[in-house]
């Protein structure tokens, strides 16, 4: 077991000295309110979280599968991550419109859903940039270099290009 990821999934529940939350709130506490990540690698971190047998999920709900004690999170702690590009997308709205930091997040995620989450959280966050005037050449760059990284990838673990 990841002792990080141990700590990010146990936090929520530690916060809220709880054993069962919401998957909402599971979601909301990791991505809004620590700022660790999107929603949608939430949801990620989630399911691999189940798959690992640290939480089970029954319909709206997720239960904590730690012990009493087993995930004590260390006072301070913060997961090692480097911003990515939905991060920097979200930063840049909020810089160049002076939107809040939850609206704007809400706004991609609106817009994905209307594109029925055929395009990658990171490309709609791009695009809703896009949409309300922000210059977003720099990270356009950057996620097309992401996406050939990717591909190469891919392609070397043997997954079709």
């Amino acid at each position: 077991m990841d002792r990080d990821r141990a700590y990010l999934v146990a936090t929520p529940f530690k916060k809220r000295d709880k054993k069962t939350l919401k998957i909402s709130d599971f979601v909301f506490a990791i991505s809004l309110d620590l700022k660790w990540g999107p929603p949608e690698k939430v949801r990620a971190l989630l399911q691999e979280a189940a798959d690992e047998g640290l939480v089970r999920i029954e319909g709206d709900y997720v239960h904590s599968a730690f012990e009493e004690g087993q995930a004590e999170v260390p006072l301070g702690f913060s997961p090692q991550k480097e911003e990515d590009l939905f991060e920097k997308a979200v930063r840049l709205i909020v810089t160049s419109t002076g939107m809040g930091r939850r609206e704007v997040i809400s706004m991609v995620n609106e817009r994905q859903d209307s594109l029925m989450g055929l395009v990658n959280l990171e490309a709609v966050a791009l695009l809703v940039a896009k949409e309300m005037g922000v210059e977003v050449r720099e990270l356009t760059d950057l996620a097309y270099r992401n996406l050939i990284e990717e591909a190469k990838q891919g392609h070397r673990d043997g997954a079709p290009s």
